[in-house]
């Protein structure tokens, strides 16, 4: 869980919670009344941000406040052309960045791991979870949480954490979590590109994916859909729902946290996949998680009918 400021081409700024968790929580909430998040925040986080998701009716307890001066704050600058830059907020990460990003790589590996979820906090009771959604976040941790559900939890589903400066491009992180362990594993392009090589096509990345133990292969491709890949099987193109995209912000997190619920109720990481673009294009209709909070499972049920309608499986 982060706090994401968000400066736009006119120079007005916005500041709303963010970070991977918080994003795929409001995803998975559209379609669920049982939902909590394991995270930690800093001792300055603003309460009132987490307050939002409790009158949404997610469990908090798994969020515990530690004692760390700052958490994950980041930038999100718009420019004129649509595109974004994103950044350090302010501190000594943002000095970092900024003047000594040979440094910034040497520290930014323990400071992740701090800022991420500590497994041996998350909440006895959340060991009765029917289904886990591992957000990104330090290789050590996601790795830890995967061994602490597996064999607990009937569905776990991993986003994989992008190259860190210290791994060298086109190699898989060694610490990255045993993806046999999981039922579906969601890379976005990006992390294909940064795992694999620049420009890699999904059908190899996949491959790629399944070398490396897993079972189902959800590959993100942002505005252009995702592409459900399972072994053996004709991979099978999910669109995605069409709206006016005021932010992407969190779209990969939120369509996770769809695709978990999705998963869990259906069984078939297809329809699941359509529950995630629902999500997804609640998310990016306006700014920030919170925007999501207050949608409705009939109004994600409409969508996702539509989306279903528009699926070409490869049996015609």
């Amino acid at each position: 869980i982060g706090t994401d400021h968000i400066i736009f081409p006119d120079g007005s700024t916005e500041t709303h919670a963010g970070g991977d968790a918080y994003y795929a929580a409001a995803g998975a909430r559209i379609w669920s009344s049982d939902v909590g998040i394991a995270a930690v925040i800093p001792k300055n986080y603003p309460q009132e941000l987490i307050d939002k998701l409790s009158r949404a009716g997610i469990d908090v307890s798994g969020i515990i406040r530690t004692n760390l001066k700052m958490g994950l704050e980041g930038t999100i600058e718009y420019k004129d052309d649509g595109s974004r830059v994103l950044g350090a907020a302010k501190g000594i990460l943002k000095f970092l960045q900024d003047h000594l990003p040979g440094v910034l790589a040497l520290v930014a590996n323990p400071y992740w791991e701090k800022v991420s979820a500590q497994p041996e906090l998350i909440p006895e009771s959340y060991m009765q979870a029917e289904a886990v959604f591992l957000a990104s976040m330090a290789y050590s941790n996601q790795a830890k949480a995967l061994r602490l559900f597996d064999g607990k939890a009937a569905h776990i589903v991993l986003d994989p954490p992008p190259l860190m400066p210290w791994v060298k491009r086109g190699t898989p992180p060694k610490e990255l979590a045993d993806l046999s362990r999981v039922s579906a594993v969601l890379p976005s392009e990006q992390e294909a590109y940064e795992y694999f090589g620049d420009g890699i096509a999904p059908d190899s990345a996949a491959e790629k994916f399944f070398s490396m133990g897993a079972q189902c292969v959800v590959y993100k491709m942002g505005g252009h859909g995702a592409r459900v890949y399972g072994k053996g099987n004709q991979a099978v193109h999910v669109p995605v729902y069409r709206t006016k995209a005021v932010d992407p912000t969190g779209a990969g997190d939120s369509f996770g946290g769809g695709f978990l619920v999705g998963l869990a109720e259906t069984g078939d990481p297809v329809k699941a996949a359509c529950y995630g673009a629902a999500s997804a294009s609640f998310i990016i209709e306006g700014y920030g998680a919170d925007y999501a909070l207050g949608v409705t499972r009939d109004q994600a049920e409409d969508r996702l009918k539509k989306l279903l309608e528009m699926l070409q499986l490869p049996n015609g």
